[in-house]
């Protein structure tokens, strides 16, 4: 038997007849004349092929063959009502899971608001609104296919092309500076005019998703272009292990600024900033109350740090 709607209504009026014990018992219920439910029982058994119940003056009872199907409807509908509960539980399981993309190493930028952020989420939020995040680190253009498929409900990150069907909003500025061995010939030289020329044609290593933005004098097919990496760690390995030049934010690069393992080379001119958004779909935000909250407390935390800024 092929179930279809019709046949589910069927099965649901032959489930009412029996636990009321008969037609009329059952009107009430269904809220249908007995007329109506002798002609839906008539098409259930022409459906299953035969007799389900015995009706008439000497009363109703079911038959032996429509006692042992009354048990498989039984169970019918307790698999069914399993499987909707399941389906709510793993809707709101999805409700309560925030999923966010970030570019990588923002954990040691004090002037990235999601610190914060997270913060108010683990803490206050969470003491409320138990919800659980996934935090995953990828490229932009991964960030914003994830925002666009709804594999990812925010996303932080530097976005150079704008997607028509995402919303962007600044959160900060992060700051690079040029840097390289202290065995590097640049950073011998005392020279800025020098120094300024010779950066041309020394051997680079530049971010993939910054484009010209690192070095605006040269094509990114200049020969002194050596690696075009995706991500700010695969760019300091090669800084701090080779003959190579190259930006990293420089919150990220203190540590060997302050060792002496890097050198910035003329950080007051040789310097540029990446504009970092909070990135998001309108549509999925509407969807996930939680997810919508971390993105505006991440706005609120932004307009704190600026207002700090300004009264430093």
């Amino acid at each position: 038997m092929n179930l279809s709607d019709i046949d589910i209504r069927l099965l649901r009026v032959f489930q009412a007849v029996v636990e009321a014990k008969g037609f009329h018992s059952a009107q009430e219920q269904l809220n249908i004349s007995t007329s109506t439910i002798s002609s839906h029982m008539n098409q259930l058994e022409t459906r299953v092929g035969f007799r389900l119940c015995q009706r008439g003056r000497s009363g109703f009872r079911l038959t032996p063959k429509g006692e042992s199907f009354h048990q498989t409807v039984v169970e019918f509908f307790a698999a069914v009502n399993s499987f909707q509960l399941k389906t709510q539980q793993l809707q709101k399981s999805q409700q309560d899971v925030i999923h966010l993309g970030i570019i990588d190493n923002l954990a040691t930028d004090d002037t990235c608001p999601l610190h914060g952020a997270l913060s108010w989420f683990y803490g206050a939020y969470q003491s409320n609104e138990p919800t659980s995040l996934t935090i995953k680190v990828l490229s932009p253009e991964a960030i914003e296919k994830g925002l666009i498929n709804k594999s990812l409900d925010i996303g932080v990150g530097i976005f150079d092309h704008h997607h028509s069907d995402l919303t962007y909003e600044p959160l900060y500025d992060e700051r690079d500076v040029l840097v390289c061995r202290p065995d590097h010939r640049l950073a011998q030289m005392s020279d800025p005019k020098g120094l300024a020329n010779a950066i041309a044609d020394e051997k680079k290593v530049v971010r993939h998703f910054m484009q010209k933005r690192e070095f605006p004098f040269i094509t990114q097919e200049h020969d002194s272009v050596i690696a075009t990496v995706c991500n700010v760690e695969e760019s300091a390995l090669m800084i701090l292990h080779g003959p190579f030049i190259g930006f990293l934010p420089q919150h990220y690069a203190r540590p060997w600024l302050d060792d002496g393992r890097l050198v910035a080379l003329m950080p007051e001119r040789f310097v540029h900033y990446s504009e970092v958004f909070l990135a998001y779909r309108k549509e999925n935000l509407l969807e996930k109350s939680a997810a919508r909250a971390l993105a505006e407390r991440t706005k609120i935390e932004r307009s704190e740090l600026m207002g700090f800024k300004v009264g430093a």
